[in-house]
């Protein structure tokens, strides 16, 4: 499988911005590198926006911890709402929950 140089130079990028220290910048440099790669892009906008707000209350929280709390619970809602839905789905559907 043929690598290719533009993925590993922007990824080689988002390591060094993390090594810095600028989680803002590397959170923003990851959603121009999903922009570049992905083909399907539809939702992209609304990542776009989460990231951005994201990075926003990081630079402006003076701690990581609590916003990356805050997004593991966030996610971890998202999931059980996922969960409930192929339950509900399944019940109706007469299969195995």
């Amino acid at each position: 499988m043929a690598t290719d140089r533009r993925f590993i130079l922007l990824c080689t990028a988002e390591v060094l911005v993390v090594a810095a220290g600028n989680i803002v910048a590397a959170l923003i440099l990851q959603m121009i590198v999903l922009a570049a790669f992905i083909e399907y892009r539809r939702g992209f906008a609304t990542f776009a926006a989460a990231t951005i707000a994201f990075s926003g209350v990081i630079a402006v929280s003076s701690t990581v911890s609590f916003p990356l709390l805050a997004l593991a619970g966030a996610l971890g809602c998202g999931y059980l709402a996922l969960l409930l839905q192929d339950y509900r789905l399944a019940r109706w559907a007469g299969g195995e929950a």
